[in-house]
């Protein structure tokens, strides 16, 4: 089965709670438009258990399931918790051999076109990355796209969050773990979706 998890965290500490609510509602509701019904989306939020608008999107016609965890609490780089949320899902729902796309619940997915790739050539391949440094915006090998890839969740259950501190970011991280731990990668040229970036609020199409 093909997954996609949508990470989110409606509790931080960059800029307005209510620019960054609406953030969510707009772009989560753009990536819903563009998924195949046969890709089962699920939220993941890391405040805690208590009801918020994540609770009401739809998508084929069903509603998507929201997971709360506490990830937020720890004191922790945002990227090891946002890991060690994907990898609370991929276990609550017994994933393994799946494939899971994850998307950072605030960047817009503007087509079908990954899903697409995805749902494609899943059969064939373990990833599906793009290569890229998002700072220096040049193709680079050791770095990666983390605002929408797709991985097999056992892969990424073998992914240690406490390892990812050690590298100069979570993004070089994945390139490298990726790199060592997946034979059949899919290297994506154009990812299709609007990376908005939560501390300096840049704005970058990949």
């Amino acid at each position: 089965m093909i997954y996609l998890i949508i990470t989110t965290s409606l509790r931080n500490h960059y800029g307005s709670s209510v620019d960054r609510d609406q953030q969510y509602r707009s772009a989560i509701q753009e990536t819903l438009s563009h998924l195949p019904k046969t890709i089962q989306p699920i939220i993941v939020e890391n405040n805690g258990l208590r009801p918020t608008f994540l609770d009401y999107f739809i998508h084929a016609e069903k509603p998507v399931p929201v997971v709360y965890t506490d990830h937020n609490e720890m004191k922790k780089s945002k990227g090891v918790k946002e890991l060690l949320d994907i990898q609370y899902v991929i276990r609550q729902y017994g994933m393994h051999d799946d494939m899971v796309i994850k998307v950072t619940g605030r960047y817009r997915v503007a087509s079908s076109l990954f899903f697409q790739e995805v749902l494609d050539h899943h059969a064939s391949y373990d990833a599906f990355i793009k290569f890229y440094g998002v700072s220096s915006m040049i193709f680079d090998r050791n770095e990666s796209v983390l605002g929408l890839y797709a991985m097999r969740a056992y892969l990424l259950l073998w992914w240690n969050p406490t390892l990812m501190d050690l590298f100069p970011s979570a993004e070089v991280s994945f390139a490298k773990y990726a790199k060592r731990s997946c034979s059949r990668i899919k290297e994506i040229e154009y990812l299709g979706v609007t990376c908005i970036f939560a501390d300096d609020g840049r704005i970058l199409d990949v």
